[in-house]
C-alpha cells in the first residue's frame, strides 16, 4: 500500500509538472496606438470637434423659423461631418470600438437627416428633438476617441 501511495504521488507530481510546463505565459499587450496614429487621431479629432461646435448654430435658426438656412447649414458647414467622422471612427482600436463609433456616427447622420425632413414640414419640435439626439450621439462618439492631449507636438 505504501508503494502504491508513493507511485500515486509520483504520477501526480509528473502530471502537475507537465501541465505547468505546457501552459503558455500571458503575453502583455502593447499600446493600442503608435505615436503617429495618435497624432492622426488628434488632427481628425480637432476637425470633428470644430464641426461639433458648428452644430450649435442650428437651434437659433430653427427658433427663428429660418428653415432655408437650417437646410443650407446642414448641407454646407456640416456637409463634411460624415466624411470626417467615418475616417476618425475607422482609425480607432479595437474592433469593438470601431463598430460602436460607426453605429454612433450613423445615428448622428440619421438625426441630421430627420432635421432636414423637419425643414420640409417646418416642424420645430422634430428639428430640436433630433438636434438634441444628434448631440447626444455625437458626444458618445467623441468619448470613444482616445485622449490625445498628452501628445508632444514636436514628436
Amino acid at each position: 500500500m505504501s508503494r502504491l501511495r508513493s507511485l500515486f504521488a509520483l504520477v501526480l507530481v509528473a502530471i502537475a509538472a507537465f501541465s505547468v510546463s505546457c501552459s503558455s505565459p500571458k503575453i502583455a499587450k502593447g499600446p493600442l496606438y503608435t505615436p503617429e496614429q495618435l497624432a492622426q487621431i488628434q488632427n481628425l479629432s480637432v476637425d470633428v470637434l470644430d464641426i461639433r461646435e458648428r452644430m450649435l448654430g442650428i437651434p437659433p435658426l430653427v427658433q427663428q423659423d429660418d428653415w432655408g438656412n437650417v437646410s443650407t447649414y446642414i448641407h454646407g458647414p456640416l456637409g463634411e461631418l460624415r466624411f470626417k467622422m467615418s475616417i476618425l471612427g475607422r482609425s480607432l482600436e479595437p474592433k469593438k470600438t470601431k463598430a460602436e463609433a460607426a453605429d454612433l456616427a450613423k445615428k448622428v447622420f440619421g438625426h441630421l437627416n430627420l432635421i432636414d425632413e423637419a425643414v420640409l414640414t417646418r416642424d420645430t419640435r422634430k428639428a430640436l428633438l433630433n438636434y438634441n439626439e444628434a448631440l447626444k450621439d455625437f458626444d458618445g462618439f467623441l468619448q470613444l476617441v482616445p485622449d490625445t492631449s498628452t501628445i508632444d507636438e514636436a514628436a
